[in-house]
């Protein structure tokens, strides 16, 4: 699994970066202009943060070899269809903890459009690469995992 981590296994884009410059300015203006605007809602950002780390963490300690950073195009033959679990209840942790976090970042930091902003870029990343990834599950695994995904929800808001 080591040799696999490159630049891509951050799962940083350019629509994230450009996503996190944004809510660092507008965390700035806000803390100048308004600085009693932040409250008591980071505590919400610090359980997000927290939650989300914990799903993504746990969703690599169940799949173990089987979780990589980097989709796999070719079946190896130790690679495994995960359905026990937290994959029992979620058909991609990894993403939803991820997702949550991404979020919980800017709900600590009470950054009203950046909540917006990092939910809609992550969405639409977790969108296409779940679409991407499951192609190849099919192929993998057939009809093992059309049942699995059938039964098993992202979480992810109106991706199935």
């Amino acid at each position: 699994m080591r040799h696999e981590l490159s630049w891509n296994s951050w799962l940083f884009s350019r629509p994230y970066t450009v996503a996190m410059g944004f809510a660092i300015l507008e965390y700035s203006v806000e803390a100048l202009l308004v600085p009693g605007l932040k409250g008591y809602l980071p505590w919400l950002g610090v359980v997000l943060i927290v939650l989300g780390e914990g799903i993504r963490k746990v969703g690599m300690l169940t799949a173990q070899s089987n979780f990589t950073h980097n989709i796999r195009v070719r079946r190896d033959e130790r690679h495994a269809l995960v359905t026990h679990g937290i994959y029992r209840y979620v058909r991609h942790p990894g993403y939803l903890g991820w997702y949550i976090w991404c979020v919980g970042t800017q709900v600590l930091l009470c950054n009203p459009f950046s909540i917006v902003a990092f939910a809609i870029v992550a969405w639409r990343f977790f969108r296409e690469r779940i679409e991407y990834e499951e192609y190849y599950l099919r192929r993998f695994f057939g009809y093992q995992y059309e049942a699995y995904a059938a039964r098993t929800p992202t979480w992810l808001p109106f991706i199935p």
